[in-house]
């Protein structure tokens, strides 16, 4: 695995990971699957730290959709974190491996190309750009058994990092059941630094046995009527949460948490790979009970914040968000190192004193690919009642707030309202 956190020198850890999966699925179109997991979990060692992984057990129900536009992993009764969805989204995927066989009949020792899509699925990735991978048939056994080799190189995106991947990989397919019973591959990929994803070079082997099963009551016509299998934008959310910081937020596939300490997480915002916001969340310390800052008031800290950055403020605004919490919202435009920037700050409170600010910063030029983000990540923010809180009103902080490494980019981490 490789990093590059401070944007100059680039750090290497070696890491190992190796999971098992038990999952009964079935089909209920060419393009959506419901599977329901009773094993899925990994053990890891990330510069020689062990880690155990599993899905927690009422989040084993997952809705699979494979159509062109890719691969999406969701639960259709609970919200998956970034972490429990790349625990399941793994290569292999059963449910997309028959795309990869030919359109027509071909005979034994013929080849054929898959199709690019269903490559990127079957690889874990978003696309695939090009590939010389070919398919061959290369025996029909007495049993009836289809054995089919692939091998070959492909380059393709995820997240919208470059990556290079070697393939050799086996199929059988049971041609009298009409259904693919085994697949084992060896995946070699080189995978280059993104600006919220590590890169690495790995090697991973990855072996999938299918074999009919009876029905199992979680899968059954009855239990699947009560639940919405649309992949519609709400399946697509994400949740994290900050115990130590305090909060959780429900949030946009395209947002990922790059560091956190228990006074500031740093999100940051990825499309196709172009870096489009930061978001940096402060938890604030205490003020009194039924003590609140005022719209005016915040807006002054904001111009003291960016100083000199500073063009000027856009609009100011108060509200009440959907879980009761007080919310102001002020959004300014300015420059940082002559390129033109947007600061959107937002101060959520509740009546007990307790105070978060969440600070997006994104290049102007950038503003209508960013559209209303922060509005969406705002309406899924929320406090954890239960979490520790920092030094109340009048207690004096010992030390400046922690400040998380960032993997390189162009955007100016905004200023901390205290």
């Amino acid at each position: 695995m490789r990093i590059n956190p401070d944007g100059r020198k680039v750090r290497h850890f070696p890491m190992a990971l190796t999971g098992q999966y038990v999952a009964v699925e079935r089909n209920l179109s060419p393009t959506t699957a419901i599977r329901f997991y009773k094993k899925a979990e990994t053990e890891s060692t990330a510069n020689e730290k062990p880690l155990k992984d599993s899905l927690p057990t009422v989040k084993r129900l997952i809705s699979v959709q494979t159509d062109t536009s890719g691969s999406i992993l969701s639960s259709p009764e609970y919200t998956l974190s970034r972490e429990e969805l790349e625990l399941i989204n793994v290569p292999g995927n059963p449910a997309v491996l028959g795309k990869l066989l030919p359109k027509e009949a071909i005979g034994t020792n013929k080849t054929w190309s898959p199709d690019s899509h269903a490559l990127a699925q079957c690889l874990g990735i978003d696309a695939v750009n090009s590939h010389e991978i070919t398919g061959v048939l290369t025996e029909v056994d007495s049993a009836g058994v289809a054995k089919i080799t692939f091998s070959g190189k492909a380059s393709g995106a995820i997240q919208g990092v470059a990556t290079e991947i070697g393939l050799k990989a086996r199929m059988n397919v049971d041609t009298k059941q009409k259904m693919i019973t085994w697949f084992a591959a060896s995946i070699e990929e080189e995978r280059a630094i993104g600006h919220a994803v590590p890169g690495f070079t790995v090697t991973a082997v990855v072996r999938t046995q299918i074999q009919p099963t009876q029905p199992i009551e979680q899968l059954s016509d009855a239990n699947l009527a009560k639940l919405d299998l649309e992949s519609g934008d709400g399946m697509k959310m994400l949740s994290f949460t900050g115990k130590e910081a305090g909060f959780r937020v429900l949030h946009g596939r395209q947002w990922f948490a790059l560091a956190e300490t228990a006074k500031q997480t740093v999100f940051r915002m990825v499309s196709d790979g172009e870096l489009l916001a930061q978001a940096n969340v402060n938890r604030l310390t205490n003020l009194k009970p039924g003590e609140q800052t005022t719209l005016e008031g915040f807006e002054a800290e904001v111009k003291k914040a960016l100083g000199e950055r500073l063009g000027q403020v856009i609009d100011a605004a108060q509200s009440i968000n959907s879980q009761g919490l007080r919310e102001l919202r002020v959004s300014a435009v300015g420059t940082a190192d002559g390129m033109p920037i947007t600061w959107i700050y937002y101060l959520v409170s509740d009546d007990q004193g307790h105070r978060y600010s969440t600070v997006f910063t994104f290049e102007t030029k950038l503003a209508e690919k960013f559209g209303q983000a922060d509005r969406s990540f705002m309406s899924g923010f929320d406090l954890i009642e239960d979490a520790q809180q920092p030094t109340s009103a009048g207690e004096q902080e010992e030390s400046e707030p922690e400040q998380p490494a960032l993997i390189q980019a162009r955007i100016e981490p905004a200023t901390t309202i205290r």
